[in-house]
């Protein structure tokens, strides 16, 4: 992706109108261990799913699957018997299972949370949301050489920011393993944290030159 940051960030914004606000921040959700995701970011299906991430307040470790990903691609795989995305494993419940429309449903019984009107759109969710990944121009799809951290960064930001679709399309792309703490209401985000280096960095573009200056190959 070459153009710059501040040329991507009218198109990332673009995609969240098409969403129609879809992916708003919500208060927290009381879960003893993270939900684990394994999608990638340029995938519309999965972006249905994180949506629903966003609205439930639910604590998600995300682990990136671009497309000719090896970190974590293969485990998806192995779990579910298919390289299909996204994929959840909720080790509370015991659940695991693909679908972004179940995973979504699945958020909102288990932790409550609003839907948004795009959940009762049908198969017009769908293909709205392969509008906003056209939007993007493929960002956040396939994989980007970097070294991964000791311990997954965290993430805080709402699904809807453009600013932070920015972001997690990096992270995506990068096979950086992160914590993502959909921000709670009147939340100053994004806001990525990196336990590996002690660092606390606010803002889409500092955060991203932080990614890169950090763990890009």
């Amino acid at each position: 992706m070459k153009l710059s940051y501040w040329l991507h960030l009218p198109l990332s914004f673009l995609a969240s109108v098409m969403r129609l606000g879809a992916g708003s921040p919500a208060p927290r959700a009381e879960q003893k261990q993270p939900i684990i995701i394994y999608e990638f970011e340029g995938c519309p299906y999965c972006r249905v799913a994180r949506e629903a991430i966003s609205q439930s307040g639910v604590a998600v470790l995300i682990r990136p699957c671009p497309k000719g990903g090896k970190r974590f691609r293969p485990a998806v795989r192995a779990l579910g018997g298919k390289a299909q995305f996204p994929y959840m494993v909720d080790e509370n419940t015991g659940a695991a299972f693909y679908e972004s429309e179940d995973i979504a449903a699945y958020l909102h019984k288990t932790y409550g949370g609003r839907r948004s009107a795009m959940r009762f759109l049908g198969p017009v969710n769908n293909i709205l949301s392969q509008f906003a990944a056209l939007a993007r121009l493929a960002a956040g799809t396939f994989k980007r050489r970097s070294t991964a951290p000791e311990q997954p960064l965290e993430f805080i930001a709402a699904e809807r920011d453009p600013r932070a679709r920015l972001v997690k399309e990096r992270l995506c792309e990068m096979e950086l393993e992160y914590l993502w703490r959909p921000a709670g209401p009147g939340e100053a985000t994004p806001l990525l944290i990196d336990p590996n280096a002690n660092q606390t960095i606010a803002g889409g573009h500092a955060i991203i030159q932080y990614l890169y200056a950090t763990y890009r190959l």
